[in-house]
């Protein structure tokens, strides 16, 4: 490379990058002073300050189309005016999804997430959508006795009333539980409530991410946001997101809400007897495979 060149730079990675992560480590010491008097060492900070302000005029804005439905009124408040910080909103992490998982695997930007899922498979983890309300309590409760304390997915904030959530559950070889996450779907868009592991288990991450952005590929799903701000996050959870192809924006929800699609109304039809044969020689249709949990 002539000496003027400048190294490339993957497409995974962000241009916003040393920003972030200024921003999020002045943040996480104000958050965590031990006291008061470092807490106010810690927000006399110059760099920090100056970090956040380069992100909220940097940061690309998004408008999100949150329909007027109750998932999408769960989502508008993940991220609506009424939160208390702007950095409830800026950054959060926002997944295109494209038409196919092949093209969500393809590209130099995504071997890690290969890399880590070839060694899933040859691990022999699993994952799943199809599971009961109660299958995924117990596998939340067994993560969380091996994290030493009950998941986020059981003592955080529930959805509102009315939203059925997407679950997800890997299992490792030997059949137990080793990751769950809650996605919340509205129409084109969806919200990535929580994704926890074992512990130790950072990379059972990749498989259950991509298990799920197929499923929602499979249901038409065009845009994949994280709940809460990259700030506040870890450097772990971050970089995760670099390699899953998340991208940083200023999510703002629509103030207008898009109206729900219109439930069709069938045609009439003229009554007939019913007979028992001719229904058995019809052509059956498959039901269509649900993403949410079975009751």
């Amino acid at each position: 490379m002539p000496p003027s060149a400048a190294p490339s730079r993957s497409s995974s990675d962000w241009a916003c990058d040393p920003a972030i992560e200024t921003a999020a480590g002045y943040l996480a010491a104000v958050r965590h002073a031990p006291d008061r008097a470092s807490t106010w060492r810690a927000a006399a900070s110059r760099t920090g300050p100056a970090a956040l302000l380069e992100l909220l005029r940097s940061v690309p804005r998004e408008t999100a189309t949150f329909s007027a439905t109750p998932a999408g009124e769960e989502l508008r408040g993940w991220f609506g005016a009424g939160r208390r910080l702007p950095v409830d909103r800026v950054p959060v992490g926002l997944l295109r999804l494209p038409a196919s998982r092949a093209e969500y695997l393809r590209g130099r930007p995504r071997q890690a997430l290969r890399t880590n899922l070839n060694r899933a498979t040859a691990d022999g983890v699993t994952c799943t959508t199809d599971l009961s309300l109660a299958e995924v309590e117990r596998s939340a409760e067994h993560i969380g006795r091996r994290r030493g304390g009950p998941l986020a997915l059981l003592t955080g904030p529930r959805a509102l009333p009315g939203v059925v959530p997407l679950f997800a559950v890997s299992h490792d070889a030997a059949g137990d539980p080793v990751a769950v996450c809650e996605v919340v779907v509205d129409g084109s868009w969806a919200g990535l409530r929580t994704l926890q592991t074992v512990p130790d288990g950072q990379t059972l991450r990749y498989p259950l991410h991509t298990h799920v952005v197929t499923e929602l590929i499979a249901q038409e799903v065009s845009m994949l946001t994280v709940r809460g701000s990259m700030l506040l996050t870890t450097a772990g959870t971050r970089y995760f997101q670099r390699r899953t192809g998340y991208e940083p924006v200023w999510l703002r929800p629509d103030p207008v809400p898009t109206p729900a699609a219109p439930l069709p109304v069938a045609a009439p039809v003229a009554t007939r007897p019913f007979i028992p044969a001719q229904r058995a020689r019809s052509g059956s249709t498959q039901p269509v495979r649900e993403l949410s949990r079975r009751p």
